[in-house]
């Protein structure tokens, strides 16, 4: 080979890789500032989530277990504070789902949403954010755990997140609706879809535990 061609072959080696990088650091860049959304993974429906032990502490600074959800219908989700792109329509999603529910049906249904990050989003920073959305309701709940509690539980949902570099987190969009047991019985995945499913699901749970005297 000549040195022509030699030094045209290095100079496209070094373009190509000038263009791979400033391609990385586009993308990088968009990583950072985009929340990308993963696809939920399937899930075992029959088994309860209640079943999960571990300590978890709400927004209102109390230590429960998750099986303090007993007994009501419950529409979970999981987020995390400093987001905001999707988290934001997760949790109005829900309250969609529950405003859209007849009132005499409201009082036996739970609003659970659950931070990805036990960094940031201690239960003072929840109460924070409980505050700033005006979700002061008594049906809300949000949860602050352990990253191995928040992994398992994460699984049982079939939610899949991962951390970024920035802090902030990559992560399904669901919405679960879970029976009186805690059992998975309607999941709804993706941002601002109808609510008719959840609602006609949470009618059911409760008309058929008999939670509703008619």
């Amino acid at each position: 080979m000549n040195k022509l061609a030699m030094a045209v072959m290095i100079m496209l080696s070094l373009g190509g890789t000038t263009a791979l990088a400033n391609q990385h650091h586009h993308q990088e860049h968009q990583d950072h500032s985009h929340h990308v959304t993963m696809a939920a993974d399937s899930v075992d429906m029959s088994d309860s989530i209640y079943h999960l032990a571990g300590t978890w502490y709400t927004h209102r600074g109390e230590q429960i277990s998750l099986h303090n959800f007993q007994g009501s219908a419950v529409v979970i989700s999981m987020i995390y504070g400093n987001c905001v792109t999707a988290c934001p329509v997760l949790v109005n999603d829900a309250r969609r789902i529950y405003n859209a529910l007849p009132e005499a049906y409201q009082s036996h249904v739970k609003l659970v949403m659950v931070s990805f990050d036990d960094d940031r989003d201690t239960p003072a920073a929840l109460a924070d954010y409980v505050e700033r959305y005006k979700l002061n309701e008594s049906a809300w709940t949000f949860l602050h755990g352990t990253d191995t509690d928040i992994r398992t539980l994460a699984t049982l949902l079939g939610i899949r997140y991962r951390k970024r570099d920035d802090g902030n987190f990559d992560h399904s969009n669901l919405v679960t609706i879970l029976d009186e047991h805690g059992r998975i019985v309607e999941r709804i995945e993706g941002l601002n879809r109808p609510v008719e499913p959840a609602v006609d699901a949470l009618k059911k749970i409760i008309d058929e535990a008999h939670l509703l005297h008619h």
